[in-house]
């Protein structure tokens, strides 16, 4: 499989179903540039991945870690319906992920998967630590857009956050700013 950032590949490590996440060049940037920015990113990914099953949070298991690359535990499963259960849970993995201070970078249905029973959190490339109000409300923003249906739900979930009633406050100042800038 293969994204914008990264090429998946199935591979198993010390008889365990793994992925390999290979961050690939991009040749339309200086050569210096790129080793560094794949490096640190394939680094700062398999940090985030340990912090947040540290938190709590369901994601995959880093396996092991190269330059470029990261091995982890491969989750069979789906991408959830976003039933109003899914939603609510979604915003309660959030809300571990923002306690933990980690953002997400791209907290949407499409980087959760469930197996029936569990809904884990998957792709941490665009992830960063940060305690910021602004950086929480633009994880929980790009949220809300993906699940109009399920707002109130994830807002539910995502209220165990301590602080969540500023960041939510803030989702609003983002979601102005957005509305003005596509007008």
């Amino acid at each position: 499989m293969k994204g914008a950032e990264a090429i998946l590949t199935r591979t198993t490590l010390i008889g365990r179903d793994a992925l390999v996440k290979s961050r690939i060049a991009k040749n339309y940037r200086i050569k210096e540039l790129d080793v560094r920015l794949r490096s640190e990113r394939t680094k700062m990914e398999a940090r985030l991945l340990n912090k947040a099953k540290l938190a709590g949070v369901p994601c995959p298991t880093v396996l092991e870690v190269d330059e470029f690359d990261i091995v982890m535990e491969r989750i069979d499963g789906e991408r959830p319906e976003m039933t109003p259960t899914d939603c609510e849970n979604a915003g309660a993995l959030l809300a571990k992920l923002h306690g933990a201070d980690i953002i997400h970078g791209d907290f949407t249905p499409a980087n959760l998967i469930s197996d029936g029973k569990t809904l884990y959190v998957i792709d941490f490339g665009l992830g960063f630590i940060s305690n910021d109000v602004e950086d929480k409300a633009v994880d929980v923003f790009t949220m809300l857009r993906m699940i109009p249906d399920g707002k109130e739900k994830f807002i539910k979930g995502y209220s165990a956050y301590a602080k969540a009633q500023s960041v939510l406050k803030r989702v609003k100042d983002v979601e102005k700013r957005v509305r003005y800038a596509q007008s």
